[in-house]
């Protein structure tokens, strides 16, 4: 089973020996990993790579992601485009049909919104908190508009309204006295929860961006999020649907039950040291509060663990891993795009 792995432990360097891949500090094995059980290779702040080991990584299809201490994505070691021009032809060709990408868009958001509803549902304490109860209805409602928006324009007005319904109500179900949670901020995260929503999107982001070019798609093209320069538009809009049952409920649970601390948090100086501040890219900002490194690594393992878990997916009737499912939404809008299924629809966790 293909799996990714986090590496931030800095200062160590990576080997290929035989067909395993070794970290080693100071000559010393940390860690070992099977080349062909390992899909995807995450390296935070300054760790060597051998030539051998990324020969053997390009030859084997290994997503190496470059990240910074931080977590900010810096790029990616990408070997030979998908050969399957003919997809790539059909996605510029068919995004840019405004009824074909509004419709994609709209699934898009709608599915966003259905699983932001379906996380604060079931996150809510027995005695529903009333703030909580108005966003649930708010989230109904905006995920039927949103099905049914008339144009990008309209259907970017409904996603800011559900965002801030969704937001608004989330702090009510952090039920951790040592965190609060008033809004959402991104550059930079201002509080603790923040940190985590942010880096998980980051990580999360990155995985989906693999898929997507490793399914022969452009990353760049999307239907919801516009093309602009560098941007993944395509993995941004897939990775909407995803937000919430990932990234939000692993922020949730690890807040909930207490195995991340205030402690676990800092500003960027004390989280991430001077060496990384020194590679550190824009990203990071002197006001901002970010994972501290044990903070990045209960993180790390327990979004890695969600991944694992299985939940029910309707198309195949089966029971998948969260990553097997980001896989086959992948592989369902390359059809979508290819004209072999009528239209793309989100994936909401029950």
């Amino acid at each position: 089973m293909s799996k990714s792995v986090a590496i931030t432990e800095h200062g160590h360097s990576l080997h290929l020996e035989g067909e395993r891949l070794v970290l080693r500090s100071a000559g010393r094995v940390a860690r070992v990993f099977r080349l062909r059980e390992v899909d995807q290779i995450l390296l935070f702040g300054p760790i060597e790579v051998t030539h051998a080991a990324l020969a053997a990584m390009l030859a084997t299809g290994v997503d190496l992601v470059f990240l910074t201490g931080s977590g900010s994505y810096r790029g990616r070691l990408v070997g030979r485009a998908s050969r399957n021009v003919e997809l790539r032809l059909a996605q510029y060709d068919r995004l840019r049909d405004d009824h074909l990408a509004l419709s994609v868009a709209r699934s898009i958001v709608a599915g966003k919104i259905r699983a932001q509803r379906h996380l604060l549902l079931r996150s809510q304490s027995t005695l529903a908190d009333e703030e909580v109860a108005s966003a649930l209805a708010r989230l109904r409602f905006f995920a039927e508009d949103a099905g049914r928006a008339n144009d990008r324009e309209e259907l970017l007005g409904i996603e800011g309204a559900a965002a801030a319904a969704y937001w608004s109500a989330f702090g009510k179900v952090v039920k951790n006295p040592l965190f609060a949670f008033r809004h959402r901020t991104k550059r930079p995260p201002r509080d603790p929860i923040n940190a985590c929503l942010s880096f998980g999107y980051t990580l999360l982001g990155t995985l989906i961006e693999g898929e997507v070019a490793g399914a022969g798609l452009d990353p760049l093209l999307g239907a919801l999020h516009q093309p602009d320069y560098g941007r993944p538009s395509l993995a941004l809009d897939l990775l909407e649907e995803f937000r919430a049952p990932i990234v939000d409920a692993v922020t949730l649970r690890l807040v909930n039950r207490r195995q991340l601390v205030p402690d676990d948090f800092a500003s960027p100086s004390e989280a991430l040291g001077l060496d990384q501040l020194l590679e550190a890219d824009d990203a990071v900002e002197p006001e901002g509060v970010y994972l501290a490194r044990r903070g990045r690594r209960i993180f790390i393992a327990e979004l890695f663990r969600r991944l694992r878990e299985t939940v029910y997916y309707p198309p195949r009737d089966a029971s998948l891993s969260f990553r097997e499912v980001i896989r086959q939404q992948v592989y369902h809008c390359a059809r979508v795009i290819r004209a072999e299924e009528p239209a793309y629809v989100p994936f909401v966790s029950r």
